[in-house]
């Protein structure tokens, strides 16, 4: 009787969870599975024809291959750490007594990271601007520089110019997270550590440091990811450009899509893909510990 009933709640559960899975099935393995098809074949005459690592060797071997990957780097690096740091510091700002109206500038700050992403794209376009740019102005206004900057139009200095977009854009969550990691630690630890004389910089290594070990992490794994799967602010800031020089595995993706390159354009995506899943992966086991 007893399993009876078990496999009768079993066949009711599997019921409401089908949908679920079907949906599941339908918008994420599908096309993963597709994808994963057309990175290893090749369409030659109308019909597929299985090529194993040949296109992935050609995405190796193309000219500007190296160039992609080394600005993926920079871009993920350097967003994701300065964006890390400011969010630190200004959690660290926002936790101290002294701050009145916490609420008020947390919600400013916060704006940065809740307007929609096209809208902040155009403005920082606009700030950009060589010829309107209110960045330029300002910086002229000062004596800081004598003549306007092409901050996205040259190849030396516009990847960096995209780079602050993402880093004013991200910062909110890293702060965010910090600083509800911040309000969780005992006020007893900052009370021993101020008994003992500890300085503002040993009650940062030995007290809120280890504290916030976990939210650390998870924050700068979840801004890796947002990084390395940038794709909005840089298509409508620089489309890769100046040649290519803001150009991520992200933006080469879809390069491959409008050139009609379908298994380029798949083969790129799986290596995105397994970048992704290793710290996605990561991520869901820190969590789940």
């Amino acid at each position: 009787m007893a399993n009876k009933i078990i496999k009768t709640d079993a066949h009711r559960g599997l019921t409401f969870v089908a949908p679920g899975l079907f949906v599941t099935i339908l918008l994420i393995l599908y096309p993963v599975l597709s994808v994963l098809y057309l990175s290893v074949t090749k369409s030659e005459a109308g019909r597929s024809k299985f090529v194993g690592l040949n296109n992935f060797i050609d995405i190796f071997q193309t000219n500007h291959f190296g160039q992609i990957i080394s600005n993926t780097l920079v871009w993920i690096l350097g967003t994701v750490l300065f964006a890390f740091i400011l969010g630190l510091i200004l959690a660290l700002v926002l936790n101290q007594d002294f701050i009145k109206f916490r609420g008020f500038w947390t919600t400013i700050l916060l704006l940065s990271w809740i307007t929609p992403g096209v809208v902040k794209a155009m403005v920082w376009k606009w700030l950009y601007s060589y010829d309107f740019g209110m960045l330029n102005h300002i910086l002229q206004t000062m004596h800081i520089i004598k003549e306007p900057i092409s901050w996205l139009a040259d190849t030396k200095i516009a990847l960096f110019s995209v780079m602050l977009v993402q880093v004013w854009e991200t910062f909110p969550f890293a702060m965010i997270m910090l600083l509800a990691g911040l309000t969780a630690i005992p006020k007893d630890l900052y009370e021993v550590a101020e008994l003992e004389g500890a300085s503002l910089f040993q009650r940062l290594a030995y007290v809120i440091i280890p504290s916030l070990k976990d939210v650390m992490f998870i924050a700068l794994l979840i801004l890796i990811i947002w990084s390395l799967n940038g794709f909005v602010l840089i298509w409508l800031l620089t489309q890769g450009g100046p040649a290519g020089s803001t150009q991520i595995l992200a933006l080469s993706i879809y390069d491959h899509f409008r050139s009609f390159n379908l298994t380029a354009a798949a083969a790129t995506s799986v290596l995105q893909l397994g970048v992704s899943l290793i710290f996605a992966t990561w991520y869901i086991r820190k969590i789940s510990e």
